[in-house]
């Protein structure tokens, strides 16, 4: 029997917007000495499971929609290490119904608290460090950016570690 191991579904922004959230990340990252990461938003983490068996979901997900407009709005911060600093995501109709299907298909708590964000930073730094940052970079961002796929991202271990497994195109319009 294969080994399970731990998946997040990620939304990816595309064009100008993923190159520049990339370089912003990369920079940070440098300058706070922590990990680096692709610019993503989590739809779905912690699965456990086998490539074999998520697979096929995340195409049948990704069939279930097409692609559709997210908005960047303000910075935030959490005191924990993978919501170190981040920017919200408006709510969006298309999004929190992507979600449901995803929660629907990978069995995951409908209920639990979803909020959608594109992370900056990860670590652990003091309010005080991150709110520095956020006097630098700014705390409003109103950045628009399509989204047109679905990725499954293998989360096992640390950031270093993470490998993209597949990745699936929401269908076209009509």
């Amino acid at each position: 029997m294969k080994k399970k191991s731990t998946y997040s579904i990620w939304l990816e922004p595309t064009g100008d917007v993923a190159y520049n959230y990339k370089q912003r990340i990369k920079k940070l990252s440098e300058k706070h000495g922590t990990p680096k990461f692709s610019p993503h938003i989590t739809l779905v983490g912690g699965l456990e499971a086998t490539n074999a068996e998520l697979v096929p979901l995340i195409d049948t997900l990704a069939s279930s929609v097409t692609p559709f407009s997210l908005t960047l709005t303000k910075a935030g911060y959490l005191n924990t290490f993978y919501q170190a600093l981040f920017i919200h995501i408006a709510e969006n109709e298309q999004l929190l119904n992507l979600r449901k299907n995803a929660c629907q298909l990978f069995d995951c708590n409908k209920n639990e608290e979803y909020m959608p964000h594109l992370s900056l930073l990860y670590g652990e730094l003091s309010s005080k460090e991150k709110e520095v940052i956020l006097n630098n970079i700014g705390r409003e961002f109103y950045t628009d950016f399509m989204v047109k796929k679905v990725v499954l991202m293998n989360t096992d271990g640390t950031p270093p570690r993470w490998r993209k497994v597949h990745t699936s195109m929401f269908k076209q319009a009509e």
